[in-house]
């Protein structure tokens, strides 16, 4: 028996007045809240609150890396406001930081994918948008950018 779980649209990051660009994930994990609103668009958005939950899962499967396990909670209304997409959007980064990290222990299958400092380093990653998957467990959408 299957359920019909409804899926939730994705959360976009985006500079002020670029859509679909994207927001490096570098700058987000590095700026403070406060900069990181004067650059993002919708900033103060309440982006998880439409989800009715109080948390959900955010988990990363990166290819070539699929054996390394990243998974975190995110608290949707932490003390008692609902979490923006600023918030949200350097969440998501800081554990990208965690988990390239993790990786560097780790044998990659996928030498495409290789996140190591002659492949793709933590300052490639865009986050793009965060995507619902399946139920309360959302994936962020990654874009490389090697410039």
């Amino acid at each position: 028996m299957g359920q019909n779980v409804r899926r939730h649209a994705p959360i976009q990051f985006d500079h002020i007045g670029y859509n679909g660009q994207g927001m490096q994930m570098r700058e987000l994990s590095a700026r403070s809240e406060a900069a990181i609103a004067a650059m993002i668009q919708g900033a103060e958005d309440p982006v998880l609150a439409h989800t009715g939950r109080e948390r959900i899962t955010f988990r990363i499967i990166w290819p070539g890396y699929e054996h390394v396990e990243c998974c975190d909670q995110v608290v949707i209304n932490p003390g008692g406001r609902p979490i923006t997409r600023a918030q949200l959007g350097k969440f998501i980064a800081q554990v990208f930081a965690r988990f390239v990290e993790k990786t560097r222990k780790e044998p990659c299958r996928s030498s495409e994918w290789n996140l190591t400092s002659s492949g793709i380093r933590f300052e490639h990653l865009v986050l793009v948008a965060l995507v619902n998957v399946w139920d309360g467990v959302w994936q962020a959408d990654v874009a490389i950018d090697l410039r």
